[in-house]
C-alpha cells in the first residue's frame, strides 16, 4: 500500500531559515529545522498520516545530511513505531528500521571501521566502541532487529541474536534509564528469542523486562513481552493469564505519550488470550 508523500521544500527552508549567515551555520539550522518538524509530527504518531509525514521530514533530512546520525536514529525509531502501531498499513517495517539504525551506528568511525574489517559482522569489539551519544540508535536497532526475528519465528538466528543482545546490553551499560528504561525492554526481548538449542536466557529476560516495567509502569509492551516470551515458555500459565488480562483491561488515556504503542500492546494481549499460551521454542 502506498501512502501520501509529504516532501519538504528544502530550498525554501534554506532561504527562510538561513538568510545571510555562513554555510556551516545554515546547514546546522536546516538540520535542526528538519528534525524539529519531524519530531513535532512524530509526537502525533497515533495518526498514521502524521507519522508518515514525520518519516518524510526525516528522509528529506537524511538525503540532505547523509552523515547525520540523528536523522538515521529518528528514522529507526519512526519505522519501529509504524510497524508496531500501524502494522496493517504496509510500510517496509522492522527491516527498514534496523537498516537505518545500523547506518546510524556506522557513522561512528571506529564502529564502522571494525564492522567493515569483519566483513559486515557486528562484533562485540565494534559494539564496545559505541558511547552514550549513540544510545537511541543502539536501543532502536536492537528493538527493530528483535521484532523482525520474533515476527518471523526465525530459528537459525544465532548470529543475529548475538548482535541484537550485544547492542541492547551496551545500551543498558551506557544509559539504562534512557526513554523510560527502553534499553531494558530491548534487552529483555532479545534475551528471550533464542530457540531451545541456543539456551534462551529467560530469567535474565524476566529481570530486564521487570526493570523496564518498573521504570515505565504505564508502558504496556514490556508486560506483553514478559507474558508471551517468558511466562508462556516457562509454562507459568497463571502469570501469563494475569499479565495479559491486566493489559487487556487497561483504559487508554489520550494524554499518554505511549498511546499508540499501548494500543498495539492491548491488541496483542487480546489476541494472545484468545489463542492460548504457546511455549514457542520449548518442548
Amino acid at each position: 500500500m502506498g501512502y501520501r508523500r509529504i516532501i519538504p521544500n528544502l530550498a525554501l527552508l534554506m532561504v527562510t531559515g538561513v538568510g545571510c549567515v555562513g554555510k556551516d551555520k545554515g546547514a546546522t539550522d536546516l538540520s535542526r529545522r528538519l528534525i524539529r518538524s519531524g519530531d513535532g509530527l512524530y509526537a502525533q504518531r497515533a495518526s498514521v498520516g502524521k507519522l508518515d509525514q514525520a518519516i518524510q521530514w526525516y528522509l528529506s533530512g537524511e538525503r540532505e545530511f547523509p552523515e547525520s546520525a540523528k536523522m538515521k536514529g529518528r528514522l529507526a525509531r519512526a519505522y519501529v513505531a509504524r510497524s508496531y502501531g500501524h502494522e496493517a498499513s504496509g510500510v517496509e517495517g522492522y527491516a527498514t528500521a534496523r537498516r537505518f539504525g545500523l547506518h546510524c551506528l556506522k557513522t561512528e568511525l571506529a564502529f564502522g571501521g571494525l564492522v567493515s574489517s569483519a566483513g559486515g559482522e557486528i562484533t562485540a569489539k565494534a559494539i564496545d566502541t559505541l558511547e552514550e551519544d549513540r544510545i537511541g540508535c543502539l536501543t532502536w536497532t536492537s528493538i527493530a532487529w528483535s521484532r523482525w526475528l520474533a515476527e518471523r519465528d526465525v530459528v537459525g538466528a544465532g548470529i543475529d541474536l548475538g548482535a541484537t543482545i550485544a547492542l541492547a546490553r551496551r545500551a543498558v551499560e551506557l544509559k539504562p534509564k534512557y526513554d523510560g528504561g527502553r534499553p531494558y525492554a530491548a534487552l529483555g526481548l532479545a534475551l528471550a528469542l533464542a530457540p531451545k538449542p541456543l539456551n534462551p536466557k529467560l530469567e535474565d529476560s524476566r529481570d530486564a523486562l521487570n526493570k523496564a516495567i518498573e521504570l515505565s509502569p504505564t508502558r504496556l509492551t514490556p508486560v506483553v513481552d514478559l507474558a508471551e516470551f517468558v511466562s508462556a515458555p516457562q509454562r507459568k500459565a497463571k502469570e501469563w493469564s494475569r499479565l495479559l488480562k491486566q493489559v487487556a483491561s487497561t483504559e487508554l488515556s489520550a494524554e499518554d505519550p505511549d498511546w499508540l504503542e499501548n494500543k498495539a500492546a492491548i491488541a496483542r494481549a487480546i489476541a494472545l488470550l484468545k489463542d492460548g499460551p504457546s511455549d514457542r521454542w520449548l518442548d
